[in-house]
């Protein structure tokens, strides 16, 4: 990122007497992307401000898939049996494409990129969930609450925002008393939206198509588990002349989506949602209780770049994707997740401010990919092989060893890997004069071996699995082992 690039404030609505509060990072936004770097940020003990201008989150299920590497940082902070408790299940993780429900056993289940059942439990200790994601989020909102160096601050808007060279001054609004006051944080997270404000103010352009897809979607509520029967997909595609569309479980109870393509025009009144959701269904007299309908307009744009100087963005601020493949929440989290630990690290000093260069250079490559199979009319189909790595980015495998997953052994810190009666790495370690703690994890031969980690070697592991170096066993692993540590740190 261009680190020294100026900024436009944004319009200030500024009172006498206000005064200035020192935060570490500033997270603006408590959607996925906002509420996954908090929630990391606070996993490694750094404090952070979340300021949302809603006073309650969204109650609309904007996304309904959490993916596999979405259901591992759930596993990671500590989420997973909430959010499994919550998920719809069974499900076939292929889309059905049928000409109404009612039609389900001739439908043509069609591959859209999720891991099956059999295939996640080689990829993975977890699975992806069908779960919608304005159930995800409040539990990510009372997790973070729960972590003492966290705070959230709903109700509250950025007025104004200041770059400098040391950090970033902003200013904060209570919507309900208009109330300001100022903070000065060492970093901003931007997760604040599409129509993100703070991305305005940066200057920072949008690159790409604008108006990919539009359309509608309608929440509702009707026994449509009983009208498919046992074809329980994770989204169907019918194909009914007068009523195409898209359905997608919303929730356990009933609670669906159904989405309709149209080019302009408002989103369909309460009567005419139910006659649509009747003619997909394909059932006339099905009881439908309309929730809302909304509008949508979908790009497929990236940010010119991801930030300037000490301003990030993350999510929909730094990219937008239309609906199909349903990556846009996963992606949000993984940028999150992402800014989270590297900031974690620069401010513990466990790193040089470099380490943020990489945010960008390791998340442009994967939105980039996303973003073009979101604007593919035919986006929405693809196999796991063609999708499963852009998901899982590039981490090391999941391998049971000692009834662990080797994600599971991941810290906070560096992870050393190595096999059990190799090289004494413990001792390295033990020896390390080093800003960034690594810890030693031992495996059964097999196990390393399949991580990279073979013979007297070892594999040394960021805490987003991905591999940082190979140690080779011989020689002095004491010195090797600073050697690359300090080239992480760097």
């Amino acid at each position: 990122m261009r680190r020294g690039a100026g900024a436009r404030t944004m319009a200030p609505m500024l009172s006498t007497g206000t005064h200035s509060e020192d935060l570490p990072v500033l997270v603006v936004g408590g959607g996925p992307a906002g509420l996954a770097a908090a929630v990391e940020l606070a996993r490694h003990g750094v404090p952070a401000l979340l300021v949302e201008r809603r006073l309650l989150l969204s109650s609309h299920p904007r996304a309904t898939v959490l993916s596999l590497r979405s259901m591992e940082l759930m596993r990671g902070w500590g989420l997973e049996p909430a959010v499994r408790a919550r998920r719809v299940e069974p499900v076939d993780w292929r889309m059905l494409e049928v000409a109404t429900l009612a039609e389900a056993a001739g439908g043509t289940p069609l591959a859209v990129g999720y891991p099956n059942q059999e295939q996640s439990r080689v990829l993975s200790p977890v699975e992806p969930a069908c779960v919608a994601q304005d159930e995800v989020e409040p539990l990510m909102l009372a997790h973070l609450r729960d972590q003492p160096s966290a705070r959230v601050s709903l109700g509250t808007e950025l007025t104004g925002i200041w770059p400098g060279a040391a950090g970033v001054r902003a200013e904060l609004r209570d919507v309900r008393t208009g109330r300001l006051r100022s903070v000065h944080a060492r970093y901003v997270v931007a997760a604040d939206g599409a129509r993100s404000a703070v991305r305005r103010a940066l200057g920072i352009e949008l690159l790409g198509a604008e108006d990919v897809m539009a359309g509608s979607t309608t929440l509702f509520r009707a026994p449509l588990w009983d009208v498919v029967g046992p074809h329980r997909h994770v989204v169907y595609s019918v194909t009914r002349e007068g009523a195409p569309g898209t359905f997608v479980p919303a929730g356990q109870s009933d609670r669906w989506l159904f989405g309709v393509r149209t080019e302009d025009g408002d989103a369909p009144r309460d009567r005419e949602a139910v006659e649509l959701v009747r003619l997909g269904a394909g059932v006339p007299d099905l009881p439908v209780l309309v929730e809302r309908s909304r509008r949508f307009s979908a790009a497929a744009q990236l940010a010119e770049r991801f930030g300037t100087g000490r301003v990030l963005l993350a999510g929909d601020a730094a990219h937008r994707v239309t609906p199909r493949g349903g990556t846009g929440l996963n992606l949000a989290l993984h940028d999150g997740f992402d800014l989270g630990w590297k900031l974690a690290w620069v401010l513990r000093d466990w790193a040089g401010p470099d380490l943020l260069d990489t945010y960008e250079a390791e998340r442009r490559p994967v939105v980039e990919h996303t973003a073009a199979r979101s604007a593919d009319p035919r986006g929405s189909i693809r196999t796991v092989e063609q999708e499963v790595n852009a998901d899982l980015g590039g981490r090391i495998r999941h391998v049971w060893s000692g009834g662990d997953s080797t994600l599971d052994l991941l810290g906070t810190g560096l992870t050393l890997f190595a096999a059990f009666g190799g090289s004494d790495w413990g001792a390295a370690a033990a020896a390390l004069a080093s800003r960034v703690p690594v810890e030693i994890r031992l495996l059964d031969p097999i196990a390393a071996r399949a991580v990279g980690a073979v013979g007297e070697s070892g594999l040394l592991v960021r805490p987003d699995g991905k591999q940082a170096a190979v140690l080779p066993g011989a020689g002095d692993s004491a010195v090797a082992l600073h050697h690359e540590v300090e080239a992480v740190a760097a």
